[in-house]
């Protein structure tokens, strides 16, 4: 049996610089971090070349089917794509579940898209490096089922830690983030993780954003940019183990992703926000592409019962976390290779 475990992420700054409509002519950063919160694979082998799959988050089930009419279908279509992208014919028996729920806004379907091409490229005997895992990953959730999403998401569970991540046309440069322990005790005990409550389809909100982009409307631009910067005065405070600064940046890239399209955010977020910000946060933003998920508030701890209290009141849960600084990893529990 292999089981693969990948890693969910945290985007701080830069989110929306890393799709290639942006990066590959202004160029894109992103400060990410992967959490404590996983996506797990599991797969057995069978006696024939059919796969069987189950994905317990989003209740699918993809009946035994042969490799050579095996074609994707909803919930198991991560599972298919990566299979027949990498030609692996072995047949098999693959469950999919998660920590977090689907739509959460924590880069959950990259991190399965990473989280199967390493499991199966180690299966077919390749030892990829992180990069073209990731990169492995990108190209079946962009160029083979054609979803609108950018590159941070598999690049953050791939490597896993903290990282600032810079994109380019030419290349992706994950370069880690060394905080001394008490400054990432301080970041982690400052840092506040609620789930909304409604899962949602990024697709509409970064279709929207990827189109705005496509036809450099200024608001959009503009935001892109600022945000970029944003990171990158992120990159350089944490570098020097400024944390005080960290809530007051959250601040301004959430203002300045509301920008991005008209979806982000709504009436019912921009309550939960402010109530956020009366009880003592200093910042915040919604993971992922916004309308729903998981919303992150940068708190001092001596204020965070109070806030806490007040986010649950609203309907919110609190879901504690840790950073993961591992990435994503295969443990073989017995011998199932080629």
């Amino acid at each position: 049996m292999i089981l693969g475990m990948s890693p969910v992420r945290i985007s701080f700054a830069g989110g929306g610089t890393d799709i290639p409509e942006y990066y590959e002519e202004f160029g894109g950063n992103v400060v990410v971090s992967s959490i404590s919160r996983f996506i797990y694979v599991i797969m057995t082998p069978r006696n024939d070349n059919s796969f069987h799959a189950f994905s317990s988050d989003l209740e699918t089930h993809h009946k035994p089917t042969n490799y050579d009419v095996l074609e994707p279908q909803h919930g198991t279509e991560i599972a298919v794509s990566v299979i027949k992208h990498l030609g692996y014919k072995e047949g098999a028996n693959i469950l999919i579940c998660s920590d977090v729920p689907p739509g959460s806004g924590l880069g959950a379907s990259g991190a399965l898209a990473v989280n199967l091409v390493k499991t199966i490229s180690m299966l077919n005997g390749d030892d990829w490096d992180k990069e073209k895992i990731a990169e492995t990953a990108y190209h079946v959730g962009r160029h083979i089922l054609n979803w609108p999403i950018g590159k941070q998401d598999e690049y953050a569970t791939a490597f896993g830690g903290f990282n600032f991540i810079k994109f380019t046309k030419e290349k992706v440069t994950v370069s880690p983030i060394c905080l001394n322990s008490s400054s990432i005790k301080e970041l982690q005990q400052n840092l506040l993780l609620f789930f909304v409550g409604n899962t949602r389809n990024s697709a509409t909100i970064l279709s929207s954003q990827i189109e705005r982009t496509k036809q450099r409307q200024q608001e959009v631009i503009e935001s892109l940019h600022f945000v970029k910067n944003l990171a990158v005065e992120m990159y350089e405070s944490l570098k020097k183990s400024d944390i005080a600064t960290f809530g007051e940046l959250l601040h301004k890239g959430w203002l300045a992703k509301k920008r991005f399209a008209k979806s982000v955010s709504n009436e019912n977020i921009d309550k939960i926000y402010e109530s956020a910000l009366k009880q003592g946060a200093l910042g915040g933003k919604l993971t992922g592409a916004g309308g729903g998920g998981h919303m992150l508030l940068y708190c001092e701890h001596s204020k965070q019962s109070s806030l806490i209290e007040k986010m649950e009141s609203l309907g919110l849960k609190h879901v504690k976390f840790n950073f993961n600084l591992e990435g994503q990893k295969v443990l073989n529990l017995y011998d199932f290779t080629k």
